[in-house]
């Protein structure tokens, strides 16, 4: 019996239908694993020792009265084979204080993702690192320097918060628009905070294009496309989704990056991808697994257990920026 402990956000808000941690909670319960869980506030350490504030958690298909939770309990992370760090983002301080005790548990508690890659690669900025396969993007604080950026490339472009998720905070600055000098003191806090502009790309109507990695290798691919009022394809604000094979473009993309990822410890990846272009990399809390599964797809959840059963605990790393 595996013995998890998984590190999410509260679970009675969740919708069981879409949620990826509930996915692998449950099917780690159905193979007859242990499963506990915590969210960051239970995580601390004492000297050398990392712990948990924890409960032994019982899942139940049934939303809304979808599980049940033991009595609290302080645990070594030592007493766990698998720690999965599945909290959402925002990415702040606090999320980082949680990666620094993940960092103490033991070489036997394999930690997914490793915690030192979490900081090293954040999902908006890490495919900077990866030239062409992505469309011109700039990271800055400078609203100037992303008015001069949306010049040189023609066309609009999309700003995206740095430590947020799900969409959260991207708004998109069109040619002409009069408040374009507004949103970027808004979104820079009058250039005091750093976001990641990209050229619009006119492809994201016909969708975005989910793929999920599992120790590296492209699995499933899952098109989102985004409402008519919206431009993000995010599920959560009303994309509607659809099992999409990979061009061959997008193969190629994602064996460009899948081996830099499994190197840094990343097990379950999920990359955003816009005519054929990648545009995020989520190591956070990647979602899509219910979606697949439900489409026709592979069970990713059932997957990424026997992957995370095979995967050899590896050394840390610098990030993206020490391949």
């Amino acid at each position: 019996m595996t013995r998890h402990l998984f590190v999410v956000d509260p679970l009675g808000p969740i919708d069981i239908t879409k949620d990826s941690s509930f996915a692998l909670m449950w099917a780690a319960q159905c193979r007859g694993d242990s499963v506990q869980t915590c969210d960051t506030d239970g995580l601390f350490a004492q000297g050398p020792a990392a712990f948990a504030r924890c409960r032994s958690t019982t899942l139940v298909q049934r939303q809304g009265n979808h599980f049940a939770d033991g009595a609290p309990r302080v645990r070594p992370l030592a007493d766990f084979d698998m720690v999965w760090m599945r909290k959402d983002p925002p990415f702040d301080m606090e999320y980082i204080a949680a990666t620094y005790v993940l960092d103490l548990a033991p070489p036997q508690t394999k930690v997914f993702s490793r915690p030192d890659s979490l900081r090293n690669w954040n999902e908006k900025t890490s495919l900077l690192q990866f030239g062409d396969l992505a469309p011109p993007s700039l990271l800055t604080r400078d609203p100037q320097q992303i008015m001069r950026f949306q010049a040189e490339v023609g066309g609009s472009v999309v700003i995206k918060p740095l430590g947020y998720s799900g969409g959260n905070g991207i708004v998109a600055l069109h040619p002409g628009d009069l408040n374009t000098r507004s949103l970027l003191e808004i979104t820079t806090r009058h250039g005091k905070q750093f976001v990641l502009a990209q050229q619009y790309l006119p492809a994201v109507v016909a969708g975005d294009k989910r793929v999920i990695l599992v120790a590296g290798v492209a699995r499933a691919g899952l098109l989102r496309i985004p409402p008519a009022d919206d431009l993000r394809g995010n599920i959560h604000i009303g994309a509607t989704t659809e099992l999409s094979p990979l061009t061959a473009n997008e193969e190629r993309v994602c064996a460009a990056i899948g081996p830099a990822l499994a190197a840094a410890g990343h097990l379950f990846v999920g990359i955003d991808l816009i005519g054929e272009k990648l545009t995020e990399i989520n190591v956070t809390s990647p979602t899509g697994i219910h979606e697949i599964r439900d489409a026709g797809g592979p069970d990713l959840a059932q997957e990424l257990l026997l992957a995370a059963d095979a995967w050899q605990t590896a050394p840390a790393s610098r990030g993206p920026a020490g391949r």
